[in-house]
């Protein structure tokens, strides 16, 4: 096919081109004007640039959110790995200790820590309950086996209370912007066959009590600085409705009628020390965990216990101050409520402490905002 140069030349004077064949009558377009009523009337139309490059840009976000997704995927069962492999090895936070080294010169060397490994297990039946916190091996002693060891295993409750009437139809509250997002985090418990974590029902109170025997001067308000702090960062409310007189016995019952009502227990804050309790011997400065229920396949916090080691405790008081007593208390309540140790040493929830990380950091954060929008549970 050849152009009429002229022909086209003249035409840019009209309103289109014009494209001129040999003459001999076989070219469909011959004598056709490509102008814009022309365009407009084709069948079939090629995209404009913008379109072809926002139809690009939909391909590649949605390649992108299936990458992301399987990244999750992966980094949960990378998770449920670690956990598994790391439940035979008890894990500690060191409290504060001093040693003298002569080479030069005297240098102390304080540390302290939290002593802590997640609980675990599965339930049965249409509701089963599960106590979670503190385990060091995988298989249950006879205790646990007889369901009464909250901190240290799992074992199902034969009863529990009736659903309860605080529940509400909405959250109570929602987590505290992030400055910084982190993904230095990591969740005591998963949801069956999910990347989701095991929380607290966020559409009613958590209630808190606290056991002051043998507690430092000022123990309250050291508790009622960490709880507003938990509240804050993950939205739930997390009330503290007072005193009693539970001992911080690890083998607490998650249903006490007798003590607390037709509810569950509250989470226990208690003070003791290693005579009473064997697993605060040595470098273990708190013990903290929750238990949980099974309803329909998914499994919601329902109490918890935190034990602190009040000689070690008022020891690194007079050592460095309430900001580090805080910081453990903080520390223990990030478990009760759902964290995990991480390896990140500028996280609180790092198994070993580190005087200047006294405060929640940017992973733990991000871990106790996700804990706070979990799902509502009426019938428990």
């Amino acid at each position: 096919m050849m152009i009429d140069v002229e022909a086209l030349g003249s035409s840019r004077e009209g309103k289109g081109s014009v494209i001129e064949g040999p003459g001999d009558g076989d070219d469909p377009f011959e004598g056709l004007s490509l102008d814009d009523e022309f365009v407009r009337d084709a069948k079939v139309q090629e995209a404009a640039a913008a379109e072809r490059i926002e139809r690009l840009r939909r391909i590649d976000a949605e390649h992108r959110r299936l990458i992301d997704e399987a990244r999750a995927r992966q980094q949960a069962a990378e998770r449920t790995t670690e956990r598994t492999t790391e439940r035979t090895t008890k894990r500690e936070r060191r409290r504060p200790r001093v040693g003298l080294v002569v080479v030069v010169l005297l240098a102390a060397v304080i540390g302290w820590s939290l002593f802590f490994d997640r609980g675990s297990g599965s339930g049965s039946g249409d509701v089963t309950a599960r106590r979670g916190g503190n385990e060091t091996t995988d298989e249950p002693t006879t205790e646990e086996a007889a369901g009464r060891d909250l901190a240290t295993g799992g074992t199902e409750l034969a009863t529990g209370p009736s659903p309860s009437d605080e529940e509400q139809d909405a959250p109570l509250g929602a987590p505290a912007p992030l400055a910084t997002e982190s993904s230095a985090f990591r969740f005591s418990e998963i949801q069956p066959g999910t990347a989701k974590p095991v929380a607290y029902d966020p559409c009613r109170p958590i209630h808190v009590v606290h056991n002051l025997d043998g507690a430092p001067a000022g123990a309250q308000t050291l508790l009622t600085e960490a709880l507003a702090d938990v509240s804050r960062a993950t939205g739930l409310q997390l009330d503290l409705e007072g005193e009693t007189d539970e001992a911080g016995d690890l083998n607490r019952e998650a249903f006490q009628p007798d003590r607390y009502g037709d509810r569950w227990a509250p989470v226990l804050v208690a003070w003791s020390d290693a005579a009473e309790v064997p697993d605060l011997a040595g470098d273990a400065a708190g013990i903290g965990g929750s238990a949980w229920v099974e309803i329909d396949g998914a499994r919601v916090y329902v109490t918890g216990v935190i034990v602190l080691d009040a000689p070690d405790l008022l020891r690194l008081s007079d050592a460095e101050g309430n900001d580090a007593v805080t910081a453990i208390i903080r520390h223990e309540l990030g478990h009760v409520v759902g964290l995990d140790h991480v390896e990140d040493e500028t996280e609180l929830m790092n198994p070993v402490g580190h005087q200047d990380v006294i405060t929640f950091g940017p992973g733990d954060l991000t871990g106790l905002a996700a804990l706070g929008r979990g799902q509502c549970f009426p019938d428990v």
